[in-house]
């Protein structure tokens, strides 16, 4: 099966008029950590960069490749005219950006990847990993969301991604660094957006109960009983 050229455009159906375009394998590069010759799989990034890969190691790690993998392959002919069936494309596009592509590969690899700078990283990188089903790369990155500094810059993202993927502990202790927000304030609107009810009313109720219990004492006479004295003139 040739691989495509730089002729070859679609339309993605998600989004109508916009066009992509393959990269021609002659002028695309490979990545420096995925270029083994013996590897039996490329796959191409929305950039056009190649990754080199064991189909073992794809097949092993992620249930979209495996189930890829195993469907009938095109057949063709060798060079005396018999037929032949090819066990994989020569190049496969994924259409993903390089960046999530890198990060995922490399956990499924088992090389190690660098320290992330933001969180909006290392959620396009889950995504993609939950995309690939890939529940090794998952669980190594799931201690991250949990990561001081993430819960610091930005606990309702935090929180947003422990409920999509299920992790009650680490939604638990992102809520709790969500009380110093106010989560009517439209800056938050697109993180809320992404909340279903049965995590958003959790939430507010959480906020609710904390600022009601914060009233309480400061109204308690036994535990601000200068504040709550009465003054006359």
């Amino acid at each position: 099966m040739a691989a495509p050229t730089i002729a070859t455009i679609f339309t993605q159906p998600s989004i109508p008029k916009v066009l992509h375009i393959r990269a021609d394998s002659s002028t695309s590069k490979y990545h420096h950590l995925f270029s083994v010759p013996d590897a039996d799989v490329v796959l191409r990034s929305a950039q056009g960069t190649l990754y080199r890969v064991h189909s073992y190691i794809l097949r092993s790690t992620s249930g979209l490749f495996d189930t890829m993998f195993s469907l009938p392959q095109p057949k063709s002919k060798h060079s005396d005219g018999l037929p032949i069936t090819n066990r994989y494309p020569d190049i496969l596009d994924v259409y993903e950006d390089d960046f999530p592509m890198e990060r995922v590969l490399c956990l499924m690899s088992g090389l190690p990847i660098p320290k992330w700078d933001t969180i909006s990283e290392l959620e396009r990188t889950l995504y993609l990993a939950e995309k690939w089903d890939t529940p090794g790369p998952i669980s190594n990155l799931r201690p991250s969301i949990a990561s001081h500094r993430f819960l610091q810059q930005n606990p309702l993202r935090c929180y947003v991604l422990a409920t999509h993927f299920g992790w009650a502990q680490e939604a638990k202790l992102a809520s709790t660094h969500t009380l110093s927000l106010n989560l009517y304030d439209p800056m938050h609107e697109s993180d809320i957006d992404q909340l279903s009810s049965k995590y958003l009313l959790p939430l507010l109720k959480l906020h609710r109960r904390r600022r009601d219990m914060f009233r309480e004492l400061l109204n308690s006479p036994e535990r601000f009983a200068a504040g709550n004295r009465c003054v006359h003139n």
